[in-house]
């Protein structure tokens, strides 16, 4: 029945946490907060933990889809990373995997499922050394 939100400074994440029952309002107005946290901090990198979640209140597909696709409408920036805690009830694990499963196809930027709030952390970490690092395999070298 709630969706907390708070910014963990040392790592420079956003960490949703969502349990209970929760409804899309509940889920548009987190989202909301996400994009107001990266405008006011440069934060793109975002941990959603749903372990405790039991349900969507309208699970119906057709709902789930709504959802899923009014994700697009916050202009979530497509270079953000989210690191997901999958809910460990089976209903809303399927619930939340059909939700995510829209949203990728709407644009969200990189997911991953992880374990732990660590795993997400060091996924993260592993992002930023991707970015940072220039590419150097599979560059073009011109004939001698």
């Amino acid at each position: 029945m709630a969706i907390e939100t708070a910014i963990l400074e040392k790592e420079r994440v956003v960490l949703v946490t969502i349990d209970g029952i929760v409804d899309a309002d509940q889920i548009e107005a987190m989202r909301r907060e996400c994009v107001a946290y990266f405008e006011e901090t440069g934060i793109e990198d975002v941990i959603v933990d749903m372990r405790e979640l039991e349900s969507l209140k309208n699970a119906e597909p057709g709902a789930i889809v709504d959802l899923g696709s009014s994700f697009k409408n916050h202009n979530i920036t497509v270079w953000s990373n989210t690191a997901v805690l999958m809910p460990l009830n089976p209903s809303a694990y399927e619930q939340i995997e059909l939700m995510l499963t829209i949203e990728l196809n709407r644009g969200r930027g990189l997911m991953n499922y992880v374990e732990s709030i660590d795993e997400a952390i060091s996924w993260f970490e592993e992002m930023a050394r991707r970015v940072s690092t220039p590419a150097t395999s599979g560059q073009f070298k011109p004939p001698s």
